[in-house]
C-alpha cells in the first residue's frame, strides 16, 4: 500500500480497514495513480488465502494459514532435520515411557498483558483432549493424536502425557500455536478468531476474511521491529504480482519462477525457500483398477522427464524427488536417487504388468497457479508417449478436501494431486502416519508389509536404531511409489528491496526479523 492510499488509510484507519482491504483491482487503480513508495512504518503483504477461522490458530493447520499466524503467535518448538528448535519450551527430557517434561521461556507476555506460565499449555492440551476439544480442535488434534494430557509442575514446567511411547513428543508440540485459554473461556471459540491473543511479535488489532491488521507487540520477548504489518487477501496470482508493480504491497506470498521479471522490474526480489513437502500425483491401491499394481506405478515414475519440466516451466527452481521426505527432513536418505527417465523400461515394466497396448486413467489435480497446470500438463504429455493416457481433470482445493475427506467422492479418478508433507516435526513419519499407510483413515496406501517398521519407527527412543527403521522406510516407499514423484516443493516470494532481513525455513518466516525502509 502505498502513496495517497496510505495517507487517508492512516487518518482513517480503523473506520475504512475493511475497505482498505476490498477487491484488489480498485486498490491497484489508486496504488498506481498515486505512484509513491511504501511508508517505513508499515509492511503490506499479500497472499494467496488467510485463515478459514480467522485469528483463531487451532481451526487451521495448513502451511498457508501459518504465514499468517506466525506474525501474531509463536509456537512451542520449531522443527529441523536435527530435531525440535525452542520456541516456547526452551528445554525437554523424557522422564518415563509415557511423560514428557518442558521448561517452559520465562517472562513472555500475552498481547493482553497476561504473563504466560504453565498453566496455558496444560489447559490447552486438557481442553483439547475433551469430547468439545476434540471436535472443534480437530484439524490440531489430529497430529497430536498420540497426547492425551498435561500438568502443572510449577510456573515454568509442564508434565504432557501420550497414550503410547513417543519419540516424536517434542517435535509435534510444535504444530500447536499458544493461546490464552484465559481469554478464550472469556470471548468464546468463535470469538477468539475475532479477537486473537497470542505471543507473538505483533499483535492483532482487526481480523476479517479480507485482511489482518496487525501492530508491533512492543513488550513482546522478540517484539516486532514494524510499526503496523498488513496481511491483504488476494487470491490470483495475477492480482499479488499485479499489487507488487504497482507498489500497492511488499511482499508478494506464493509466486512462481515467471514472475521473476515482473518482480525485478519493479525493485524486488524473488527469495526462494526449501519447504518440506514432497510433491505427488498419487495413486490410489485400495482400489481395483491398475495402479495397484507396483509395476504400473513404477512404469509412471521412469515415463515422466520430471529434468526437464523443473528446467523449462519451473525455472531449474527445485530438484526431483524419489522418496517420502524432502531433503530437509529427518529421515531424507541422499543415496535414494529419484526415478530416471527411462520410457523404454517404463513399456517394459508395463507389458509385464499385462498393458502391452497401454491403458487409460483419470487424474484430478489443483492447479491454483499456471505453472502447476503446466506441471501436470506435461506429465499427461510424458506418460502418453509410453502408451498411459492420463486425463488430467481440474478441481478446486475445497473439492480436493471434500474427497479426502470422503473417498467414495473420487469415483472413477485413480491419481490425484497431493503432497508427503513433514512440518511441523520435519520427519518424514509425520506425513506417512497421518495420511500415507495403513494407519491412515483413508488407507488410500496401506502396505502391510511396511507397518512393523512403521511401528518401531514411531515408538524407538534411540536416535542411532530410530535412523535405521526411517531408511527402511524411505527405502521401501521408493520401491514401492505411492504414486508419481514429482519434485520437492519450494516457496517463492516476491519482496520489495526497502524489505530487510526476510529469511523463510522450512515454511517458517522470521517476522520478527523482518525491517523496513525506503
Amino acid at each position: 500500500m502505498t502513496g495517497l492510499y496510505t495517507g487517508i488509510a492512516k487518518r482513517v484507519r480503523k473506520s475504512t480497514f475493511r475497505s482498505r482491504l476490498s477487491g484488489a483491482a480498485a486498490a491497484i487503480v489508486i496504488a498506481a495513480a498515486a505512484g509513491l513508495p511504501a511508508s517505513a512504518a508499515e509492511l503490506t503483504i499479500g497472499h494467496s488465502s488467510l485463515p478459514k477461522g480467522l485469528g483463531n490458530p487451532l481451526t487451521d493447520t495448513s502451511h498457508s494459514a501459518g504465514f499468517t499466524f506466525m506474525l501474531a503467535y509463536d509456537f512451542l518448538t520449531y522443527g529441523s532435520q536435527q530435531g525440535p528448535r525452542a520456541g516456547l519450551a526452551l528445554a525437554w527430557e523424557n522422564t518415563g515411557p509415557l511423560t514428557w517434561r518442558l521448561r517452559l521461556r520465562p517472562e513472555v507476555q500475552f498481547h493482553n498483558g497476561k504473563i504466560f506460565d504453565a498453566h496455558d499449555i496444560a489447559d490447552l492440551i486438557n481442553w483439547m483432549n475433551t469430547e468439545e476439544g476434540l471436535a472443534k480442535a480437530v484439524n490440531t488434534m489430529r497430529n497430536m493424536r498420540n497426547i492425551n494430557g498435561a500438568r502443572v509442575i510449577d510456573p515454568l514446567t509442564v508434565e504432557v502425557t501420550t497414550k503410547t511411547p513417543d519419540p516424536m513428543v517434542p517435535a509435534l508440540l510444535g504444530v500447536m500455536k499458544v493461546v490464552n485459554m484465559t481469554h478464550m473461556v472469556d470471548v468464546g471459540w468463535d470469538g477468539y478468531g475475532r479477537d486473537p491473543v497470542g505471543t507473538g511479535a505483533y499483535k492483532p488489532v482487526k481480523w476479517t476474511f479480507d485482511g489482518v491488521e496487525l501492530e508491533a507487540h512492543k513488550s513482546g520477548w522478540r517484539p516486532g521491529l514494524i510499526d503496523t504489518v498488513v496481511v491483504r487477501n488476494l487470491p490470483e496470482l495475477a492480482s499479488r504480482v499485479a499489487a507488487f508493480q504497482s507498489d500497492q504491497i511488499d511482499i508478494a506470498l506464493g509466486i512462481v519462477a515467471d514472475s521473476a521479471a515482473a518482480v525485478e522490474g519493479s525493485n524486488g526480489r524473488m527469495v526462494v525457500s526449501g519447504a518440506p513437502q514432497v510433491l505427488l500425483l498419487m495413486a490410489f491401491q485400495n482400489k481395483d483398477s491398475p495402479v495397484h499394481d507396483v509395476r504400473v506405478r513404477r512404469a509412471l515414475n521412469y515415463a515422466v522427464n520430471k529434468e526437464a519440466y523443473i528446467s523449462a516451466i519451473m525455472g531449474g527452481l527445485t530438484v526431483p524427488t524419489g522418496q517420502p521426505g524432502a531433503s530437509s527432513v529427518n529421515g531424507y536418505q541422499a543415496d535414494i536417487k529419484p526415478y530416471p527417465y527411462d520410457p523404454a523400461r517404463a513399456r517394459s515394466l508395463l507389458r509385464a504388468a499385462g498393458y502391452p497396448d497401454g491403458l487409460d486413467l483419470i487424474a484430478e489435480v489443483v492447479a491454483n497457479v499456471s505453472e502447476l497446470r503446466d506441471v501436470y500438463q506435461q506429465v499427461s504429455a510424458d506418460a502418453a508417449k509410453v502408451g498411459i493416457n492420463i486425463e488430467v481433470r481440474e478441481i478446486t482445493l475445497p473439492d480436493l478436501i471434500a474427497r479426502v475427506r470422503d473417498t467414495s467422492k473420487f469415483g472413477e479418478t485413480t491419481l490425484f494431486s497431493f503432497n508427503m508433507g513433514s512440518e511441523p516435526t520435519m520427519d518424514i513419519m509425520r506425513s506417512i502416519n497421518a495420511l500415507h499407510s495403513c494407519k491412515s483413515f483413508t488407507k488410500w496406501i496401506c502396505y502391510e508389509e511396511i507397518e512393523d517398521e512403521i511401528d518401531a519407527a514411531n515408538t524407538e527412543f534411540d536416535a542411532e536404531k530410530r535412523r535405521g527403521h526411517l531408511r527402511n522406510i524411505a527405502q521401501f516407499y521408493h520401491d514401492n511409489p505411492p504414486g508419481i514423484f514429482l519434485h520437492e516443493e519450494v516457496g517463492v516470494d516476491g519482496v520489495k528491496n526497502t524489505v530487510k532481513n526476510y529469511n523463510p525455513v522450512n515454511r517458517v518466516i522470521n517476522w520478527h526479523q523482518v525491517t523496513i525502509s525506503n
